[in-house]
């Protein structure tokens, strides 16, 4: 199993079932300025670099409804020796100091948890967990902070665990809770919301229990007081149990503190406490779900760190999937709104299509149910009250993104009969963008508000205050081309009369040639931002020069220069690409989100795609740099490892933006397979044209969901030169040599190497075995072949990347093969083919 330190990849062997197959960050115990954040389909939770549980969120109120909670430690008999009067308090009164870490520890970041290990007086060790159910797109509003505990020491040990939660969450609580002995815990609500219950209590018996005001107690080093089982106060009300443990030397125990909430009473909220009775079976089936859905679409590179930001973008996407009353969506900045806005999900599909096109569905639906009778897409709407706003433009990004999302998820699915109920949508759409042409033929945003901002900015940079974006603005004319095209294809698909199709198409050339027309900076070969709604050539050269060529809508020459352009120092930097040059007079890194400088990892990967075709070097370099500043000194930089941040300063390159980001890892996994992988979704079979660095000998993409069923493939050179061998399940378009398999076995294979990836495919009569190496140096790599091949002979043949040429007889005829083991070279590769009698 790989795990990954600050400092890089480590190998490391872990007898503790639940981490085995799925990647994890460890780190020094501080290490975190901020903790992980974790979500499921009603509660969004984040932590600090301690590991408490910072606040809690509930998806369906729209609100934090309960905030920091903490565990504390104390040993009977620890007491504070008094040495003044000034420190003198009731000698009667039961009080001991808490006992305190003694090592900094260790933190592990891991998909389904965050956990803290460390060491306390008398020989004990601790190890605290904070995670919530994701085992589906419907799980309760519930978090757990389990502690567990060993006594190492020769002597048993008593210990008292207190778990202390402040119950409302805001100043401004009126929160009255009461003790439950049944529950083992606390049912409060705030007087003026009765019905949004919470319920906090411990999975072990309750020695003592307290609600008070007194925050200072639970950070008071010297006293920790027995607690008085009275619950009369009101307000912003701290909750605190307390459990008594006897630890036998050698012995582990346990204790999970358990939050509950539900917005429908206190009935409710019970049974979402009771839900999960076993914090371990919730944990498990957790880590499962997971370990399941991120082996969907599973990218396997030469570079490691590629590998990883792939299966940690769709556990940062499951985070943020939240079940509202109208269905599934997420919103734009998780534990604060409930917007759900159009650009994101449009963007968010382009990769959701890979693994949970379900979700993609329900955004895609959504919109379309919420399109103005004008055919204009809106904004955003909020999710909590159903307000729905365009900020009062004529046209933005927002209708075209729709239209390529609707294109992206039907190629990606097939489902000619959804395309067919959502198709009006998407004509009317289509029409609608028409309408905003001005006389040059550009799509035009007449919006001129002296407010700047949301109300004067039509792209994806629209927080940009005092600021405007206006006029013919290439990156929407961009899309719009693009949309245009789509929705030309999209109507060719359903088989409507084909002078349809070619009005669409044709108003799609129309625009792309006004865009090169009148958009165009002859000073410099590329285009401008746009011509404003004053009639004012902005020349900025931005990051949103991307658009263009993503969207196909320039020549050639064009898109290239572009590229090399924005391969230039003063934009990039080592966490990614800067939205603006250091050396733009408006250069501004720290303010404005960072889209004047800032480095946005999104924007970082949109480049990674648009340079796919022109340097396929930059694109892993621009996958790469992003994703692994995350894990680069987070505490310095506020990060997380494996968590998609939002935006870095442009200089320091802190990060300065939301913690985890909902539109960052759509953009890297789309970026990943539709770019490295060279994925071309089509009405028909899937097109593979892999766009790899030249010094890359290997890639594979295993179960990505097409058109009702999962594809695996993987692509290698067996020559010298750009042509690739491809090996898949099935039928594939390809300018490459390919070979068609039935079946993928890459699970009844066992390779003993975890910095190898594997994919073993069969058919009648033969099966393929890759072996693929991410480590910079070269390795002996033992493989457990299990029951992949039959029990008659078969004949064995060995491609060696080393020396790019087929070997065989080197490992006998005739005989059954069980396991081998092979030498492989850094980023190298093997394929060892077995053929047999049927």
């Amino acid at each position: 199993m790989q795990t990954t330190s600050a400092k890089g990849p480590v190998v490391t062997l872990e007898d503790i079932p639940e981490v085995r197959t799925l990647p994890r960050y460890f780190l020094s115990g501080d290490a975190l300025e901020y903790g992980a954040s974790l979500g499921n389909a009603h509660c969004w939770v984040t932590t600090r670099g301690s590991g408490a549980i910072q606040q809690f969120f509930s998806i369906d109120t729209g609100n934090v409804v309960t905030g920091n909670v903490s565990i504390r430690y104390g040993g009977p008999g620890h007491h504070l020796l008094r040495t003044s009067e000034a420190q003198l308090a009731d000698d009667s009164k039961d009080t001991d100091v808490q006992l305190r870490p003694i090592s900094q520890g260790t933190i592990e970041i891991h998909p389904a948890f965050q956990r803290r290990s460390f060491d306390l007086p008398e020989n004990i060790t601790v190890r605290e967990t904070v995670f919530v159910p994701l085992t589906s797109d419907d799980d309760p509003a519930i978090a757990y902070y389990t502690t567990e505990l060993r006594n190492n020491g020769a002597t048993a040990r008593s210990l008292n665990v207190f778990g202390f939660a402040r119950l409302g969450g805001t100043f401004a609580s009126e929160i009255a809770a009461r003790f439950d002995p049944e529950l083992r815990g606390f049912v409060a609500s705030d007087r003026r919301t009765p019905k949004e219950v919470r319920v906090f209590g411990a999975s072990e018996a309750v020695t003592s229990h307290e609600a008070n005001l007194d925050f200072g107690r639970v950070y008071d080093v010297y006293h920790l007081s027995q607690l008085s089982n009275t619950t009369n106060v009101r307000g912003d009300v701290i909750a605190a149990l307390q459990v008594s443990l006897h630890i036998k030397p050698g012995e582990r125990r346990k204790v999970s503190f358990v939050l509950a909430f539900s917005p429908d009473g206190e009935d409710q909220a019970v049974a979402t406490y009771r839900r999960f009775p076993d914090t371990s079976v919730a944990l498990e089936n957790t880590i499962e779900y997971l370990r399941q859905v991120t082996s969907t679409a599973s990218v396997r590179t030469p570079d490691a760190e590629i590998n990883q930001g792939v299966l940690w973008s769709k556990v940062n996407m499951l985070r943020v999937r939240a079940r509202y009353r109208d269905g599934l969506a997420f919103t734009n900045d998780p534990g604060v709104s409930s917007n759900v806005v159009a650009r994101d999900a449009a963007w968010f599909v382009y990769g959701s299509d890979h693994f949970m096109a379900n979700f993609s569905r329900d955004l895609l639906n959504t919109f379309a149910r919420l399109q103005y009778d004008s055919g204009k897409i809106p904004e955003y709407y909020n999710a909590i009250d159903g307000h729905v706003e365009d900020y009062g433009l004529n046209i933005n990004d927002d209708t075209p993104l729709f239209i390529l999302a609707v294109n992206h998820h039907f190629r990606a699915t097939g489902d000619v009969e959804w395309l067919r109920g959502i198709y009006p949508t998407v004509a009317r759409a289509a029409h609608y963008i028409i309408s905003q042409r001005d006389e040059r033929g550009l799509v035009f945003c007449t919006a001129d508000d002296p407010r700047g901002y949301v109300w004067a900015i039509c792209g994806w940079r629209n927080v940009i205050q005092d600021y405007s974006i206006n006029g013919a603005v290439t990156e929407v004319n961009a899309e719009c081309v693009a949309a245009l095209r789509a929705t030309g294809h999209l109507t060719d698909n359903l088989g409507l009369p084909t002078e349809q199709a070619k009005a669409f198409f044709d108003q799609s050339n129309l625009l792309r040639d006004a865009m090169n027309t009148h958009l165009i900076n002859h000073e410099n070969g590329m285009y401008f931002l746009g011509i404003d709604a004053n009639g004012v050539a902005r020349t900025d050269v931005t990051g949103d020069e991307v658009f263009p060529v993503i969207f196909r809508a320039c020549p050639e020459e064009v898109a290239f220069r572009i590229i090399r352009r924005l391969n230039h120092s003063d934009f990039w930097t080592s966490a990614g690409l800067r939205t603006a040059s250091a050396d733009d007079p408006l250069y501004e890194p720290a303010r404005n989100c960072g889209l004047l400088g800032g480095v946005w990892p999104g924007l970082t990967w949109w480049f990674a795609f648009a340079a796919a075709r022109y340097h396929p070097d930059l694109m892993t370099r621009a996958l790469m740099s992003s994703f692994s500043h995350y894990a680069a000194q987070p505490k310095k930089h506020n990060t997380v490892p494996g968590q998609f941040g939002e935006w870095f300063d442009g200089e320091s390159l802190v990060n300065r933006g939301m913690r985890l980001s909902p539109w960052e890892p759509p953009r890297f996994l789309w970026a990943a397979i539709e770019g490295v992988c060279g994925v071309i979704l089509q009405p028909g079979n899937l097109r593979i044209q892999p766009l790899i660095p030249a010094a890359w000998r290997w890639v594979a993409l295993s179960r990505l969901p097409y058109h009702g069923q999962f594809v695996t493939y993987f692509a290698v050179r067996e020559e010298q030169g750009p042509r690739l061998h491809i090996y898949s399940t099935a039928e594939v378009t390809t300018d490459h040599r390919f070979d068609l398999f039935e079946e993928d076995v890459t699970d009844m294979v066992n390779v003993l190497d975890p910095s190898v990836q594997h994919v073993a495919l069969r058919r009648p009569g033969r099966t393929v075995l890759l072996l693929g190496h991410t480590s910079p140096t070269t390795s002996i790599v033992p493989i457990e072949l299990g029951d992949v091949l039959p029990a008659s002979p078969c004949s064995i043949r060995l491609y060696d990347s080393e020396v790019f040429e087929w070997r065989s007889g080197a490992f006998g005829r005739d005989t059954p093969v069980r396991g081998c083991s092979i030498t492989i070279e850094a980023g190298g590769f093997r394929v060892l083919s077995f053929e047999y009698d049927v």
